[in-house]
């Protein structure tokens, strides 16, 4: 199962991966609109998966990891498709708003069915190595599809990706850890939580975690000067990937608290090096910094997610982690960028870089002695 699941998540982050770089181009385009209505519509599409992980979450439990993951594909695929008939920017933000939960339904499904695996420390390291590797290719690819063809390109490129995805999840087991399969054996309880409490210390970690990220992937390229920063963020994502493949047995058997702790502290690190050394061999530094931290850090908090969850309620502790990616880029991003209007691009990444120190505390034992 594990190699069709890897295919279905190529297949759904190369679909997303292929948009992010035409989005704008097309806002800024064809759309004829200012560059601000670039965020407006990134903040549409967060907004709209934040609200939809609660119903993805339950989607997962009650009707099965499939219906969640195939649901959330065809939705990707349908958005990407009609883009070519969007010459409108209403019409053009409410597909983005529809791929924001496309996106929420197949993250969640996906995810879910890494923890269900019988080794799901290495089910959900592989998974997070695919997901990183389709929105790094995504764009490289959508760049020579629009240089040799054009948006149509793209859009049709990046609904077969997704269609691909839900088709191959058709093969899938229809319940494979849900709380279908679990009413079976009598353990389930016949309800799934939209919020799921075991998932808010993760998920408070990944949204800390977030914040060290998105300094760099929105602001990186004013910090080197106009410099579109390709090759920083070249580097940046092989060294995460790295990361990921090189430690696999270590990612996969390591306490995920620790691994937690290591994540922050190195994003905390990177990030507060962009504020405190200004310089080309510092801002290599603070990327392969982060890069690392960033590595270590999606692995470790999914994990802990589902750890001692039972079935039934998995896709709900996917869910409400993975929802705080979304609140944190969208947080980081607004805030982020009034400190870097009023007190330069420094103080933003010196915030950001404290905020993503700082939740490593949610770690630290509470009274001495007491274990992480």
């Amino acid at each position: 199962m594990i190699g069709r699941l890897l295919v279905c998540t190529a297949g759904a982050f190369l679909s997303i991966g292929l948009l992010v770089p035409a989005v704008p181009r097309y806002l800024t385009g064809p759309l004829g609109q200012q560059a601000g209505m670039v965020g407006v519509s990134l903040a549409v599409t967060a907004a709209a998966g934040v609200l939809a992980r609660p119903l993805a979450g339950r989607v997962a439990d009650r009707l099965g990891r499939r219906a969640a993951l195939c649901a959330g594909a065809l939705l990707l695929s349908g958005t990407s498709l009609a883009l070519l008939a969007a010459g409108e920017l209403p019409l053009f933000l409410v597909l983005r708003g529809v791929a924001g939960v496309g996106e929420a339904l197949a993250y969640v499904g996906l995810a879910t069915l890494a923890g269900d695996h019988r080794r799901p420390g290495a089910a959900i390291n592989h998974f997070s190595v695919v997901v990183n590797a389709g929105l790094l290719t995504g764009p490289v690819i959508a760049e020579t599809l629009y240089a040799t063809w054009g948006f149509a390109a793209v859009w049709a490129t990046a609904a077969a990706a997704a269609l691909g995805s839900a088709a191959v999840g058709l093969t899938l087991p229809k319940t494979v850890g849900s709380a279908a399969e679990s009413a079976g054996s009598g353990s389930a309880t016949g309800r799934a939580r939209l919020y799921h409490p075991s998932a808010l210390r993760p998920g408070i970690a990944y949204l800390a975690s977030v914040w060290g990220c998105t300094a760099v992937s929105a602001f990186l390229p004013l910090h080197l000067d106009g410099d579109s920063g390709n090759l920083h963020f070249l580097v940046y994502g092989g060294v995460l990937i790295a990361i990921r493949l090189a430690g696999h047995r270590r990612l996969a058997t390591t306490a995920p608290a620790r691994l937690a702790v290591a994540s922050l502290l190195l994003t905390g690190a990177g990030t507060l090096l962009l504020a405190t050394w200004p310089s080309p061999a510092g801002t290599w530094c603070a990327i392969a910094l982060i890069g690392a931290g960033q590595g270590l850090g999606l692995p470790a908090f999914l994990r802990m997610a589902v750890h001692d969850v039972p079935a039934e309620e998995r896709g709900s502790a996917v869910a409400t982690t993975t929802a705080f990616f979304d609140v944190g880029f969208l947080s980081a991003a607004l805030s982020l960028g009034v400190l870097a209007d009023r007190f330069g691009l420094a103080a933003g990444f010196a915030v950001a870089g404290v905020v993503s120190a700082a939740g490593a505390l949610l770690f630290m034992p509470v009274r001495k002695g007491a274990p992480p």
